[in-house]
């Protein structure tokens, strides 16, 4: 199409999958027609570059080069672009240090911007956004600064505040962080608690969020951590509570940099293993849907007490405190908190395709005016093979940690043939729940586990259509919500 000006989302979709000429040209031509648009236009051409990715970078840098618009620099900013000094500097006269302009600072790697955005620190509708820009650029010096603003801010600006300490990760910051505890004003600390995780190296277990000045107050930082298991509690066979107090956080969902641009400083999440970052699990958005969707596996790592947890594994038959005792050295590697130990026995099945997954299902099930494809994890997977129906429809989903398709066979037909006797190895699983209310209309809830140990196993049991036998590590904040799932499951009608 010449005229692009004329073309609607959908037709712009279409293009950018099958651009004629190919993406650079298709990119190039619609660099020359943005000058003559209009705003609706504009914001339609700016989408088609987006969906260029980097073949679209170059052109709408020439465009902001040309124009040198807040609206082309907040896009450039968007896609995370370095500005060229020369341009960014006409954008500073000419604009000012609007917000755009500071985070187009931010990401110019360029540390004789820092004196201007320190500057920025005393005001207080731009020092939220100036010490993220401070933070990018590693202008450690700004560090105690914009720790000592903390005091005048609560909400958003608190947020933003705390997060650039974060990115700036200079423990300079500590001392005033236990001051702000200690004596600043009586606000949720459950920022400040975050930012002295990442900064102190130290991560005390809290009784509740509630006590975090208490426990800050009684820490001895110059002591070195030691992971502990504790507080175990035995609720029944197949149940029991503990808690990880200065736990490594070797498998950890933590939140991801702040997004350039975003007024969310905090948004989505990664799960982690060790450095290697496997799934992005979204964000905490209530009215947003549960996505899960796989980063990478990285290379195979042997657990922590590998042989231990493989015995507790064999054929585990009942929970209690020689099982927590004989896991430890894997517990320890977990984030602080606290946390309940599931056993249960469900039916899992193997997904292969997006269209088979409960993130496709639900939507054609019950989302008739929904448009877009889902965001599936794109990996196989196991899901449950039925929801649990009610006010708030209830799906289960199993992702791996190594590639399903790359399982060694004679493993799977070994476990196979052990389950056929009546043998029943069990899995190991991180796992959480999400409660959701999609777009305000509709409720759901996905419990999520990602195997730590057992992938063998549970394509066994898949194959032989036998209900797996899981064990459970659940986050505290979802353990009686799982609990409750395990048990609503069982007492399903037979399909």
């Amino acid at each position: 199409m010449d005229d692009l000006l004329a073309a609607d989302y959908s037709m712009l979709d279409a293009l950018a999958a099958d651009p004629p000429a190919g993406p650079a040209a298709l990119a190039a031509r619609a660099g020359e027609q943005y000058p003559a648009a209009n705003d609706e236009q504009r914001r339609r051409l700016e989408y088609l570059l987006d969906l260029l990715g980097t073949d679209g970078d170059p052109v709408l840098l020439d465009l902001l080069a040309r124009l040198r618009t807040a609206r082309l620099l907040a896009e450039v900013v968007r896609r995370g672009l370095p500005v060229p000094e020369p341009v960014l500097d006409q954008l500073v006269k000419e604009l000012g240090y609007q917000p755009p302009v500071i985070d187009a600072a931010g990401l110019s790697g360029d540390r004789r911007r820092a004196k201007a955005l320190g500057a920025l620190l005393k005001d207080d509708d731009l020092c939220g956004r100036a010490a993220l820009a401070l933070a990018r650029l590693g202008a450690r010096e700004w560090t105690v600064p914009i720790a000592r603003r903390l005091s005048a801010f609560a909400g958003l600006k608190h947020v933003f505040l705390t997060v650039a300490l974060e990115e700036m990760g200079d423990p300079a910051a500590v001392p005033v962080l236990l001051d702000w505890l200690a004596n600043g004003p009586e606000l949720p600390a459950g920022d400040v608690h975050r930012a002295l995780v990442r900064l102190s190296g130290r991560s005390p277990l809290l009784p509740s969020p509630a006590d975090i000045r208490e426990v800050w107050a009684g820490l001895d930082l110059t002591a070195e951590p030691v992971p502990r298991v504790r507080d175990v509690a035995v609720d029944s066979p197949s149940a029991l509570r503990f808690s990880v107090d200065e736990g490594r956080a070797r498998v950890r969902v933590e939140f991801d940099p702040a997004l350039p641009g975003s007024m969310w400083p905090r948004w989505d999440q990664t799960l982690r293993v060790g450095e290697q970052a496997r799934y992005g699990v979204g964000s905490g958005c209530e009215t947003c849907e549960t996505t899960l969707r796989l980063l990478g596996f990285g290379p195979a790592e042997a657990l922590p007490g590998a042989a231990q947890v493989r015995e507790v594994l064999a054929e585990p038959r009942e929970l209690g405190t020689a099982t927590v005792r004989a896991l430890e050295p894997l517990l320890q590697e977990l984030e602080t908190g606290h946390y309940r130990m599931l056993l249960a026995d469900l039916p899992l099945e193997r997904v292969r395709t997006a269209e088979q997954s409960w993130w496709w299902v639900r939507r054609t099930e019950t989302r008739s005016a929904w448009e877009g494809d889902p965001d599936w994890p794109g990996i196989e997977h196991f899901q449950l093979p039925r929801a649990i129906p009610g006010e708030m429809p209830t799906y289960g989903s199993v992702v791996p940690s190594q590639p399903l398709d790359a399982l060694d066979p004679a493993t799977v037909d070994r476990y196979a043939e052990a389950i056929a006797r009546g043998e029943r190895p069990a899995a190991l699983l991180l796992a959480w729940a999400e409660d959701r209310y999609v777009s305000a209309q509709w409720p759901e809830r996905f419990v999520l586990g990602v195997i730590l140990d057992g992938h063998h196993r549970l394509a066994a049991y898949a194959a032989a259509g036998v209900p797996a036998r899981l064990m459970l590590l659940v986050r505290g904040e979802s353990g009686e919500t799982v609990e409750e799932v395990v048990r609503g499951y069982a007492r399903l009608d037979p399909a």
